[in-house]
């Protein structure tokens, strides 16, 4: 059982789809990008500056990262959420702020219907139906 919190917005290691262990597959998932593009990255990075820093980064990211929780995200549609959430943060603020005034524009016109007089006549309409 782990200790830490569950954060969609974190980044985590993912020992599942992982190789060795996971450092390169929660990166990719992180950013939205394929796996062997973030492994090859990783190998010409290391070829063209050194081996050992990116071998010591990689150890010490793989003790520092935790594992990626199974259950992180509800759905498919929670997760693509946060992947663009983190893609681009300022999009996604006016996203938010557009779902909010459409939940709240159905909200009030449920509001009305349900104190007007049309709704309670329908209702007793509908009461001597049965």
């Amino acid at each position: 059982m782990t200790s830490f919190k569950k954060s969609p917005t974190r980044l985590y290691k993912n020992p599942h789809q992982g190789k060795i262990t996971g450092v390169c597959a929660g990166i990719a998932d992180y950013f939205d990008v394929k796996v062997s593009v973030v492994r090859v990255l990783f190998v010409l990075g290391a070829l063209f500056t050194g081996i050992w820093p990116f071998v010591i980064g990689y150890i010490i990211a793989s003790m520092c990262l935790d594992p990626k929780p199974r259950d992180l995200y509800e759905d498919d549609r929670e997760e693509q959420f946060w992947k663009q959430a983190r893609k681009s943060p300022d999009y996604t603020a006016a996203e938010l702020r557009r779902r909010f005034r459409d939940i709240e524009r159905r909200t009030n016109e449920m509001e009305a219907y349900m104190t007007s007089k049309r709704y309670r006549l329908e209702r007793e309409l509908k009461a001597l139906e049965d």
